[in-house]
């Protein structure tokens, strides 16, 4: 645990544990200076505001907490309950839309585990909404949402999108003065780096509603490998994501999860380090309850495990320092290291050193010449080769 009495109270915050023991390390983090105005920074940086506004009101600790912050976390959190009921709406009205298209999409992320794990589910805050369906459904898709108002890319970004990603980004319509982005998803991932069998995770999908529309959302084993490779998208930029991992987890322990089948799963996509890391940290940063048999079983060798280490220093976490540059960041080269296998980490080194110009200008690059894109390449090239050794 972080030796910082500020971050090591976020996390206790973050976490749903009711045992005495969880609560007498709250208490006595709660009697140590606590560098309030910073806390809540980080509560608000990492998406999890609500998360620590209920914990503190549960634990009847709201009066240790000074004016001025509770004032900023009570608002924020009060805005992010608005927003998402809002979403909640907007995410039922596209679930519909795409039903009476023929197509069920399969909800992700944020909505589609909220209510799975959290006691309020909209302590959680999302940034958009997420959706997947078949690849030979996209354009149904498109045309079922521009229908209900949606605003879709032109026909080039589509085509851009189609041939060098894997969501396409879609403008919702506005909603009690919300503007909402819809990311609609044909896979999770790049090509070539992952072994997705996402027609068995849909066949083991479940059932839900979203502001009573029913929807589809992955299994918890399938959305605990999901959560795992979105993690590494993010580069573990965002504590609410390791704090749903430990909530999946804790759930784990009420319904118990085929880690049978997670283990094997991970094994055949390539996600055994993803899910190694991510169940690693939520063990070490939130408590959360993990089978260290299964920890042994997933360990990947001992030079990737002291490099993680390094990079995923808890401080770190806590306070990341960002540095985008065209989907560069000191943490970027986490991309590369938390893939199982050697070719597909060999692929995503070469495509982030020399991607098709499309994949980083959009249809920006179609009218490049030859030339044209030689010298973008070589510039990214020597860009990323200086970051790399900076």
């Amino acid at each position: 645990m972080t030796s910082d009495p500020t971050g090591a109270l976020l996390l206790a915050l973050c976490s749903s544990d009711p045992s005495e023991a969880a609560r007498a390390r709250i208490a006595g983090l709660l009697a140590l200076p606590i560098d309030w105005p910073r806390l809540g920074e980080l509560a608000s940086l990492h998406g999890v505001v609500g998360l620590v506004r209920r914990k503190l009101l549960a634990l009847d600790a709201a009066p240790a907490v000074p004016e001025p912050t509770w004032r900023t976390l009570d608002a924020a959190a009060t805005q992010i309950a608005f927003v998402g009921m809002v979403q909640q709406r907007q995410l039922a009205g596209v679930a519909a839309a795409l039903a009476s298209a023929g197509i069920e999409p399969l909800v992700l992320k944020g909505y589609a585990l909220a209510d799975l794990v959290y006691p309020d589910p909209l302590t959680r805050p999302s940034a958009d909404l997420d959706v997947l369906v078949r690849p030979d459904q996209v354009t149904a898709a498109g045309q079922a949402l521009a229908r209900m108002g949606c605003t879709l890319p032109e026909a080039d970004t589509v085509a851009v999108q189609l041939a060098n990603a894997y969501d396409l980004p879609v403008s919702l319509p506005p909603m009690a003065g919300q503007a909402t982005l819809l990311e609609l998803h044909w896979n999770l991932a790049p090509r070539g780096l992952f072994a997705l069998d996402l027609e068995l995770w849909r066949a083991r999908a479940e059932r839900f509603q979203v502001a009573g529309q029913p929807a589809l959302r992955f299994s918890p084993e399938d959305m605990l490998l999901h959560l795992a490779l979105h993690m590494r998208k993010h580069r573990y930029v965002g504590l609410r994501w390791l704090v749903d991992v430990a909530e999946l987890l804790r759930l784990g322990a009420t319904r118990s999860l085929d880690w049978q089948y997670i283990a094997g799963s991970a094994r055949t996509a390539g996600l055994t380090v993803l899910l190694y890391t991510s169940l690693a940290l939520a063990g070490r940063l939130l408590e959360a309850p993990v089978d260290p048999a299964l920890l042994a079983q997933l360990r990947p060798a001992a030079w990737r495990r002291r490099l993680l280490h390094a990079t995923l220093d808890q401080d770190a976490l806590l306070a990341p320092l960002e540095r985008e540059d065209a989907g560069w960041t000191q943490l970027a080269p986490l991309e590369i290291l938390l893939i199982d296998r050697p070719a597909a980490m060999a692929h995503e080194l070469r495509y982030r050193l020399l991607p098709p110009p499309e994949a980083v200008l959009g249809a920006q690059a179609l009218g490049m010449t030859r030339g044209q894109r030689l010298a973008f390449q070589t510039r990214r090239l020597l860009n990323r080769s200086a970051l790399m050794v900076e």
